[in-house]
């Protein structure tokens, strides 16, 4: 019981920290992204973004080596730690390889693609070359450092990780500013303070991580069987990352031919609008992530179950609470922003945040499949559904429906299959008690939902749109979700937890 008091509190704490960091980190990109652009200018943007774009194909291998890095090393560490110095260093090596692997396809088809494949001005051709091949040394740096972050999440150590993504944001800013002052082609300068800003932050998550775990020394190392597991989970976690990629753009590409670039420009924005929200969802996964994967390792069925049945509520609440407001008021919102609201793009907004509360009470018991390692037929099913995606797009639009409605199908697929899928696969791999986790998760959850939208509903359908129905949703969302997650989505022992935290921040 201690322990368990001692993981909620370590969890709660950590989510704090990332969620100061994720906050901090997007105020700062506010005023980068502003900067960067007054110093490099439209076309200076647009080049940089084509041949960093050209290097950023090869992401599939960063993320899914990322993914695959901090299961091993969690799990090793669940599992007791001893080992977690030797599995470091093979994933180590791993990624030593595949940074040569991109480096020689970024040298041969990469600058192909640069030269020949893209339509940049031939007098800025020399200087796209320059920045292509510092982007390229970026990404072999970020590629190196991932074993580094992924030790210090493993190790939960996030009030660190969040100082350093801090650093990281500030670093960014800095880069914008001196490209703006600094003499000579602001491109190039741009590109060579980018590399030198990347390779120390390299040099400071290996500094900090090689001074606080002494085993985690790099040295080459090779176990088949080990390596070979590794890059097998690897492998699989790729094919889920290509095969979302892969329908996002074929989703794009329908719309484009069947709609016009009018709903590409809603698609983007709608995915703008989802990836904010997203990422203070993953800002709460990164805290708990690593403590599912180390009861995974350690056989403790009880206690994971209990840790995902709690991180599913709280995942919900937090975006939930979040994303309801933003929905009822999506309008206003994007005016705001953009000025000029595309059509669709309200209701392509809309429709993808109901996506991402799925994503939010689904995403523990997927990280808990991961962590079994046992992920082949998970993976094969989610990328067929991903792909089934694809093909009821096109159905709906040779059919001639309406755009938001088309657009709709992917609640069904991407989110309600998925999530279907992934309860099975848990249920099959770690005994996950699903009955329990639909009576005491799933099913207060939607409870929750109608008693909620249904004040907010009336609060809209009698003011009219503006600052006051923005601020009156949101504080009717914010009130009721408070009270039906007290006496709905929590059971007592929770309940009696939160008052607690309540009662010694005085706020109750």
């Amino acid at each position: 019981m201690t322990g368990s008091i001692s993981d909620n509190g370590r969890i709660a704490r950590n989510t704090i920290y990332l969620y100061i960091r994720t906050g901090v980190v997007m105020f700062v990109s506010l005023f980068s992204t502003r900067i960067v652009l007054q110093a490099l200018g439209v076309e200076g943007v647009g080049i940089y973004n084509v041949v960093a774009g050209i290097v950023a194909i090869m992401a599939f291998f960063q993320s899914s080596l990322t993914t695959s890095t901090s299961r091993f090393l969690a799990f090793e560490i669940g599992e007791g730690g001893s080992a977690s110095g030797r599995t470091f260093s093979l994933c180590m090596t791993i990624h030593l390889l595949v940074a040569l692997v991109v480096l020689v396809l970024g040298e041969t088809a990469g600058v192909l693609l640069v030269n020949f494949l893209t339509e940049i001005p031939p007098e800025r051709m020399a200087a796209a070359n320059i920045v292509y091949q510092f982007s390229l040394a970026v990404f072999c740096l970020n590629i190196l450092r991932v074993p580094y972050d992924a030790a210090i999440v493993a190790h939960e150590q996030m009030k660190i990780y969040a100082i350093f993504s801090v650093v990281e944001a500030l670093l960014q800013l800095a880069i914008a500013y001196l490209a703006l002052v600094l003499c000579g082609d602001s491109l190039v300068n741009y590109g060579w303070l980018q590399l030198v800003s990347v390779l120390f932050l390299f040099l400071l998550y290996m500094g900090y991580v090689r001074r606080g775990h002494s085993d985690y020394r790099f040295s080459i190392a090779w176990e088949k069987g080990k390596s070979l597991k590794i890059l097998s989970f690897s492998g699989w976690i790729l094919l889920g990352s290509f095969s979302n990629t892969i329908s996002i753009q074929g989703v794009n590409l329908l719309f484009n031919n069947f709609v016009g670039l009018v709903a590409n420009a809603a698609l983007g924005f709608a995915n703008q609008v989802n990836g904010a929200v997203s990422r203070f969802l993953n800002s709460f996964n990164t805290a708990f992530n690593p403590q599912i994967i180390k009861l995974c390792a350690s056989g403790d069925t009880g206690r994971l179950n209990t840790l995902v049945f709690r991180a599913s509520k709280f995942s919900f609440v937090l975006v939930f609470a979040m994303a309801l407001p933003i929905m009822m008021n999506m309008e206003m919102l994007l005016e705001l922003w953009l000025g000029m609201v595309p059509q669709y793009a309200v209701d392509f907004c809309t429709l993808i945040l109901v996506c991402t509360v799925i994503d939010a009470i689904s995403g523990p018991y997927n990280t808990a499949i991961n962590a079994t390692g046992k992920i082949r037929n998970y993976q094969i099913w989610i990328s067929a559904s991903f792909f089934l995606g694809v093909a009821i797009t096109l159905a709906l639009l040779l059919m001639d429906l309406n755009p938001a409605l088309v657009f709709a199908s992917r609640i069904l697929t991407r989110g309600l299959l998925n999530m279907f899928i992934g309860l099975h696969y848990c249920k099959k791999q770690i005994s996950f008690n699903v009955t329990a986790y639909l009576r005491s998760v799933l099913i207060p959850i939607m409870i929750s939902i109608v008693i909620t939208i249904i004040p907010v509903l009336l609060v809209s359908y009698y003011l009219s749109s503006g600052w006051i129905h923005l601020i009156s949703t949101t504080a009717v969302t914010e009130t009721i979700l408070f009270i039906s997650t007290i006496t709905l989505i929590c059971n007592g022992d929770e309940r009696e937890k939160l008052k607690t935290f309540l009662r010694n921040k005085h706020l109750l």
